[in-house]
């Protein structure tokens, strides 16, 4: 026996009295680590930073949204257009459409039929930002009484009725807006030329080795085992009979021709080597692989 195999023999534990000893060294040298994902736990320093970091995001947004009501309601007051309480609705719309918005992206961030629709969410977030930041910029650095210029009055009188026809816009897409469509539409039978692409490779693997012996064969080695399997289980499983051309078409092999060489030459192997297959076929008269 040589060093190297005692040395495996001290490793796996079968030398006598020895491996116990190195087990408890190694457990003194490294100290057991608390584990808290494995029963689903959170150290309490993870907890307690989550806590601050709400409680300072609330304070934060509570702040924000204040200082800026009162800059955008005294802009509404300062273009002459609505008096009494009518100035305070004005902040509503401009910083409404932009939690809107957000909500609207964070709803349809997950799917991605639903682009052009966060699309339009980021776009009237832009907006609702672009005039919030604008707004309270412009409270800052105008004189405390002046009133607004003609065009700066003309373009906050425009927000309402552009609120309107955003809001509006947006609740019609959220309205419409149903996630359990695809799954149910997925969960419905489906025609086996409806396959989705991920079963049809699931499926055609069911056809490696017949397309493997045909290629130790010498026959279409042009083409991959996984293009002929694909083939080879449309032209045994698939019902109704799909044409060779379709089949050629879905496979990506170019033309038909090769189908009718892959039938053929599939009947020949199947002949002798009938364990390839992974169903029983009656090779004479079968539809589908019958020459």
């Amino acid at each position: 026996m040589t060093a190297v195999d005692n040395l495996a023999t001290f490793i796996d534990g079968e030398h006598p009295g020895l491996n116990p000893v190195l087990g408890d060294e190694m457990a003194w040298l490294e100290p057991p680590e608390a584990d808290h994902s494995a029963h689903g736990e959170v150290p309490p320093l993870v907890r307690a930073s989550r806590a601050v970091a709400v409680a300072i995001t609330a304070a934060i947004a509570v702040s924000s949204f204040i200082l800026s009501f009162a800059a955008l309601s005294d802009l509404a007051r300062r273009t002459g257009s609505w008096a009494g309480w009518l100035p305070y609705l004005w902040p509503g719309i401009v910083d409404g459409a932009i939690v809107l918005a957000t909500m609207g992206i964070l709803a349809t961030a997950a799917y991605p039929d639903q682009r052009k629709n966060r699309q339009f969410f980021w776009a009237m977030l832009g907006v609702g930002a672009l005039v919030s930041i604008g707004g309270n910029a412009l409270h800052a650095i105008l004189p405390a009484t002046a009133p607004l210029p003609t065009a700066l009055a003309f373009a906050v009188a425009c927000v309402p009725p552009a609120g309107i026809l955003g809001s509006t816009h947006a609740v019609q897409i959220l309205w419409r807006f149903n996630p359990s469509r695809p799954q149910v539409a997925a969960s419905q039978p489906r025609r086996p030329n409806d396959v989705r692409e991920q079963t049809l490779q699931d499926r055609g693997q069911r056809w490696v080795a017949l397309a493997r012996e045909i290629h130790c064969r010498g026959r279409l080695t042009n083409h991959s085992e996984n293009t002929l399997s694909q083939a080879l289980w449309r032209l045994f499983e698939v019902r109704p009979q799909m044409p060779l051309r379709a089949i050629a078409e879905e496979v990506g092999v170019g033309h038909h021709d090769v189908i009718a060489r892959l039938r053929h030459t599939a009947t020949e192997v199947v002949r002798e080597r009938p364990e390839l297959v992974p169903m029983p076929v009656a090779i004479e008269g079968y539809a589908g692989l019958a020459s």
